[in-house]
């Protein structure tokens, strides 16, 4: 590429960078008031090579004194921790500000609101606008906790999927903009070729140099279309070392070859993508520098090789200049010299700035320094803050932080990197999924690095979230723990069904080393091998380090690599364990012994998982006007409390629990508080009882039922067939009052099969119990087992409903929400229906209790074509069947099922489409299924408590579906932040 075509790059790529700085901070405030200089008055400017005065850059150029123009290529470090503003501290940074004169600032950790404050003051106290940095690789997250964290560029990686690498640089410009940064030092465009770098590795991209290239332009691309410079580091490759430039110099004995086809390229692709900003690492290479410097102070490697031979004329900043690569050869002094004489442009966190700047100082006025050069570096570096708009607009509005910040697509992306990211790289006898009916007992074994012992907690409380983890003990091998510990817990090992052992291994600067320690390798390896004797599986789950399982011999059963660290990573592997999220990634690096480059066992998920309403195509904001409608029936006391699941394609994204059991406030609805399902239960047991026999072909639809209870063809029944039970066009009459019933479930059953028509059968449909009694009969003869057995065995097991079924009739338990009947009698724990009470609580009409979590495993059954667990469940072909509307006259009944009336009221509301099926019950549940939108909703009430005559309960179904309908605002796919790389919307 010519220079003039390069320089075009830079010059598009700095307009695309205002055009996103403009959209983020909006019009220009007052310019701030100049400070008074920070150079001695007797100084003059300086002359030398000023262009003529016409633009703000020229201005300041042709104002600048020598001295100035030091100063400013300064970059000054600050943490944005509370610090009073008359701390010394504090009061060092605001001197280097106000009297040294430095041209930029970069934040280290910190609040996100102490940011923007220090940002906003510090700002206000420069005479020039200051150009603020700071680390941003995983995001602004990195380095700011409240903000957005995303699984490090491995992860990305990982993914293969260049529009998540675009959409993570523009969220992380974003946000950084919000908080008052400019520059993002990211992307990291080093290619993590060897394993033993302790200091790259999950922040690179992979191992290939057209996959770091590829995933780090799109990062580009997307920073600065987010308003911000991109950085693109450790300059000229960084990826093949075993030695931590924080701690030594490494040495890299590459020749130009090598680093054309490995290293460069991928820097190539960036500068040619318009990156404004390229930082130089502490790395030598003497084969092609002679003097083995580290290529921040080497000549040959910033300005011939990068300024020169690839035509880059942006922004040069060196890599941290208090790092022993550089400290332990040189002076400070000394070190600043050498950076400009190197060619940077901007000096990166000098451990003594005035020092330093006495030295350059030195340096020019022996002519050891070219003004001419220190101009240029001033004026790219004046160049990139006009054109970011900082010589109008150097404040941040507290409130832009506020609303732009951590919002919720933001992390919606995030987890949907770790979920895409994640790579299977073992799974021996098909050990994971982890799903029902199975249940196992496990124990999670942490091995960490660090001393903390908050490391890995969102890992284990989304791993026990998973439906078949029947109990989970946890322990830990940390830096503290000694051998003792290491046989305790292979000693207890046995006792489990499984061990996962996840590895927490950081990329931290300073530490030297990163892998798992001879202490954590040979657990490993003995956890392992004893448990191939006693039977206990060992899944692997390497959260940061990937390289973390090499050399392990044998290896454990499962292994997989989830190369973040953070929540969403954490909440992504878990959900996978459990078949909630699938192995989509590819891994991006080779790790000896394990897998190559490329590999990943591909599962797909197959569970619900919690999830955002915007990663399945919702609008959270809508949706939570349903908490406002909730709180307000409650308030109208149409029931003391609820729970409610909503659920859309892969995701159930909203499972709350509202209120309390009782209006005396004492006991909180949670989303495992079992309810009185009332009639619920003639879908989610006896029409399910009946599609698993249809499909079995042991039950036929159009048949008499008197072929399955010949007792049933008494008074002119004996056409009535199964199909006319199910869509309750029998004739039967709808319930039997309680001097019909008898002394007993028997004779109940007697009364029944003995009752006569009030109707013509299939003539027009009427509710009624007394056909789902007579079906649950069927089931019971047809199956030879109790209907309580056959449902708990055939449906609530398979399904992972482990908080689903039937209560003996008088019992009391205080884990049910209470019901109360219009005696004022209260039950909890015995059902409400009286005929199902008299049935000694288990019944076909009435008598389940079940949870919004544990219907929410159903509702993702039928919105899944009757898969859940990789298994299939119901044959897709039988949930149509059952869920279309019956040909009966005036009726809207499917089998068993009701589907949505096509006028006039439906407790579906308006929103649901004309295919939506559901089903209500008398104590306030309902279930309501919208196939066209994969779309499930759960309202389960105690709505007759204190008494069962309140009706409020018929308006709030309707509103409530309504409200989760109008929610939905495209398919059941993530809706990402900012714009797609082709530049179409979302």
């Amino acid at each position: 590429m010519t220079f003039s075509l390069r320089r075009s790059f830079v010059a598009a790529g700095l307009a695309l960078v205002l055009a996103g700085a403009f959209l983020i901070l909006g019009a220009p405030d007052t310019a701030p008031r100049p400070a008074e200089s920070s150079v001695p008055a007797q100084q003059s400017a300086d002359t030398t090579d000023t262009p003529p005065k016409s633009t703000w850059v020229q201005r300041q150029l042709q104002e600048m004194t020598l001295d100035e123009k030091i100063a400013h290529l300064f970059v000054i470090r600050l943490d944005a921790f509370f610090q009073n503003a008359d701390s010394p501290s504090y009061r060092e940074t605001v001197s280097l500000v106000e009297e040294f004169g430095a041209g930029g600032l970069i934040f280290g950790p910190g609040r996100p609101m102490m940011q923007v404050t220090m940002a906003n003051d510090l700002q206000e106290k420069a005479e020039r606008p200051l150009l603020v940095a700071q680390d941003t690789e995983w995001g602004v997250g990195m380095r700011i906790d409240e903000a957005t964290s995303f699984p490090p560029a491995m992860a990305l990686g990982a993914t293969r999927d260049v529009s998540h690498a675009y959409r993570v640089g523009y969220v992380t410009a974003h946000e950084a903009r919000a908080l008052g940064v400019h520059q993002l030092y990211a992307p990291v465009a080093d290619v993590n070729n060897n394993p033993e770098n302790p200091i790259i590795n999950i922040r690179s991209f992979g191992g290939s140099p057209s996959l770091v290239g590829t995933m780090a332009s799109a990062f580009v691309r997307g920073a600065q279309q987010g308003g911000a410079l991109a950085t693109v580091k450790h300059f000229p490759g960084h990826g093949d070392t075993d030695v931590d430039s924080h701690i030594n110099l490494p040495v890299l004995r590459f020749d130009r070859t090598r680093l054309d086809t490995l290293e460069l390229p991928p820097f190539r692709q960036t500068l040619d993508a318009g990156v404004q900003s390229v930082m130089t690492g502490h790395l030598a290479l003497p084969e092609l520098a002679v003097d083995s410097v580290p290529a921040t102070l080497s000549r040959p490697l910033t300005h011939d090789l990068l300024r020169e031979d690839l035509d880059f004329d942006g922004l040069i900043v060196t890599d941290a200049l208090n790092m022993q690569a550089v400290t332990r050869t040189f002076g400070v002094g000394e070190t600043a010299v050498r950076v400009l004489e190197a060619g940077a442009d901007l000096v990166l966190m000098s451990t003594d700035p005035w020092a330093a700047h006495d030295a350059i100082r030195t340096a020019v006025t022996s002519g050891r320094l070219d003004t001419t050069e220190i101009n240029d570096s001033v004026r790219r570096l004046l160049e990139a803050k006009q054109q970011l708009g900082l010589h109008d607009t150097r404040r941040v509005p507290l409130t832009e932080t506020r609303h732009r910040v951590s919002r919720r697509p933001h992390e919606v992306l995030s987890r949907t990197v770790a979920r895409e990211s994640l790579t299977l790289l073992a799974n021996g006898d098909s050990l994971l999924p982890l799903t029902p009916p199975e249940q196992y007992e496990a124990l999670v074994v942490t091995l960490t690095d660090s001393e903390y012992p908050g490391t890995g907690d969102t890992f284990v409380d989304h791993l026990r979230d998973q439906p078949a983890i029947e109990s989970l003990d946890t322990r830990r091998l940390d830096p503290r723990s000694d051998s003792t510990d290491v046989n305790e817990h292979l000693e207890a090992a046995p006792d489990y069904d499984v061990v996962i052992v996840p590895s927490f291994l950081q990329v931290e600067a300073w530490k030297g080393s990163i892998g798992l320690s001879d202490r954590h390798h040979d657990f490993l390896e003995d956890l392992t091998q004893q448990g191939d004797t006693t039977g206990s599986s060992v899944a692997f789950v390497a959260f940061g380090n990937p390289y973390a399982p090499s050399g392990l011999e044998p290896a454990p059963d499962a292994i997989l690599a989830a190369y973040g660290s953070g929540e969403s990573s954490q909440r992504a592997a878990a959900q996978a364990l459990g078949g909630a999220a699938g192995t989509p990634g590819r891994l991006p690096v080779t790790i000896p012994d394990v897998a190559t480059k490329g590999e990943g066992i591909a599962l797909t998920p197959v569970a619900p998982r919690e999830g955002l309403p915007e990663s399945v195509g919702m609008d959270g904001r809508q949706l939570a006007r349903l908490d406002t409608l909730l709180r307000s029936a409650m308030l109208d006391e149409a029931f003391p409390g609820a729970a409610v699941a909503v659920g859309r394609g892969p995701a159930v994204v909203k499972l709350d629990g509202h209120g309390y059991f009782t209006y005396d406030q004492k006991k909180p609805v949670t989303t495992d508080a079992q309810y009185d399902l009332a009639s619920l239960t003639k879908v989610v047991a006896t029409t399910t009882a009946a599609m698993l026999l249809y499909e079995s072909d042991s039950l036929e639809l159009d048949v008499p039922v008197a072929r399955y209870l010949p007792d049933f063809a008494q008074n002119g029944k004996e056409a009535v067939t199964v199909r006319q039970l199910l869509t309750h066009s029998s004739g039967l009459k709808p319930y039997l009052g309680p001097e019909e019933r008898g002394p007993s479930r028997a004779a109940i059953l007697d009364t029944i099969m003995a009752q006569p028509l009030t109707y013509t059968p299939g003539t027009r449909s009427k509710y009624s119990g007394l056909n789902m009694l007579t079906l649950m009969h069927i089931v019971e003869t047809l199956s030879g087992q109790s209907f309580r057995t056959f449902c708990q065995t055939r449906i609530f097991d398979p399904l992972g409903m482990h908080d689903t079924g039937f209560y003996n009739s008088g019992g009391v338990h205080s884990w049910v929400v209470p019901t109360t009947d219009t005696t004022g009698t209260r039950f909890q724990g015995t059902v409400h229906d009286p005929m199902a009470r008299d049935m000694g609580g288990v019944s076909g009409n009435a008598g389940l209790f079940s949870t919004a979590e544990d219907l929410a495993r159903f509702g993702y059954m039928l919105t899944h074509e009757g898969r859940i667990d990789g298994r299939q469940f119901v044959a897709s072909e039988t949930i149509e069947t059952f869920t279309a509307r019956a040909d009966v006259p005036n009726s809207t009944r499917a089998l068993g099922w009701d589907t949505k009336s096509p006028e006039g009221y439906s407790s579906a509301g308006d929103e649901f489409s004309a295919s939506s099926f559901g089903h209500t019950g008398y104590t306030g549940t309902s279930f309501w299924v919208d196939p066209a939108e994969d779309l499930f909703l759960i309202l389960l009430t105690n709505r007759v408590y204190p008494d069962d005559t309140d009706e409020q309960i018929s308006q709030v179904r309707p509103r409530a579906a309504d409200v989760v309908h109008r929610a939905i605002e495209g398919p059941p796919r993530p809706l990402l932040p900012g714009p797609s790389p082709d530049g179409s919307s979302n």
